[in-house]
C-alpha cells in the first residue's frame, strides 16, 4: 500500500459523529474520506464499485443494518474491505463471515477503542487485507459464552445485526433451512421462547448481552 491513499467511505447515521470521524481518518494522510453519508439508501446509491478501498460502516443505521450495507457492496466490489464500527462488541460478524465474505471483515468497538489515530490503522490495515479485530472484542472467543456451537454463533451473530434468515444463509453460504435449523438448536440453548416474546428477538438480545456476569465468591 506504500505510495497511495486508502479511498474511505464512511457511513454512519449522526452527522455531528459523521463529521468527527470524517475529521479524526483525514489526520492520517495515508487516508482520504471520499463518501460521508448517512444511511443505508445513500450507500448503496453513491457508492460505485472501485472507487472505495474500505467502507466503514455503523452496525445499527436508521435504514438498515451496517452488515447488510456491507455485504451488498461486496456484492458489487468484491475487493471493497469492510470494517464494522459498533457502540459494542459485534465481532462475532467478523468470526461468521469469516472464509466467506470477498474480503476480511474488521470490527472496531468505538467504546473501546476511541483514539481516531488507532480507528485510522484499522482502515489502513483493512485496506492491505488484514481482519481487523478492536481491544476489548470477543472475537477470539467462539459462542461468546452462551454454550452454542461455532455454526450457531456466527448464524446467531448475523441475525442479531438484523439479517433475515434469507440473507444470512446467502452470506454464509448455508441452505435456508440449515439456518432454520441452526436457529432452532439456539433457542432450545438459550431457552428462548414463550407465548408473547419472539424467541428471535430473544436470542439476539441474549447474543448482544454476552453471557451473565460470574458471581462473586
Amino acid at each position: 500500500m506504500v505510495g497511495r491513499v486508502v479511498r474511505v467511505a464512511l457511513v454512519v447515521d449522526e452527522a455531528l459523529s459523521r463529521a468527527a470521524l470524517a475529521l479524526g481518518l483525514e489526520t492520517d494522510p495515508r487516508l482520504a474520506v471520499v463518501h460521508r453519508l448517512a444511511g443505508r439508501v445513500e450507500a448503496l446509491d453513491r457508492v460505485e464499485p472501485r472507487t472505495v478501498d474500505v467502507l466503514v460502516v455503523e452496525d445499527t443505521l436508521a435504514d438498515g443494518t451496517g452488515v447488510e450495507v456491507g455485504l451488498r457492496l461486496q456484492e458489487r466490489d468484491p475487493d471493497l474491505a469492510v470494517l464494522l464500527l459498533s457502540g459494542g462488541d459485534a465481532s462475532g460478524v467478523v468470526l461468521a463471515l469469516r472464509g466467506r465474505a470477498p474480503r476480511p471483515w474488521s470490527h472496531v468497538s468505538r467504546r473501546a477503542c476511541p483514539d481516531p489515530g488507532a480507528l485510522a490503522r484499522a482502515v489502513v490495515a483493512a485496506a492491505d487485507g488484514h481482519a481487523v479485530v478492536g481491544p476489548g472484542d470477543a472475537a477470539a472467543a467462539p459462542g461468546r459464552g452462551l454454550g452454542l456451537t461455532a455454526a450457531q454463533d456466527g448464524v446467531l451473530a448475523l441475525v442479531a445485526q438484523g439479517l433475515s434468515n434469507r440473507a444470512v444463509a446467502q452470506a454464509l453460504g448455508l441452505s435456508p433451512r440449515s439456518v432454520e435449523n441452526h436457529l432452532a438448536a439456539v433457542y432450545r440453548a438459550l431457552g428462548a421462547g414463550g407465548p408473547d416474546v419472539s424467541p428471535r428477538v430473544l436470542a439476539a438480545l441474549a447474543y448482544r448481552a454476552g453471557p451473565a456476569p460470574r458471581a462473586a465468591g
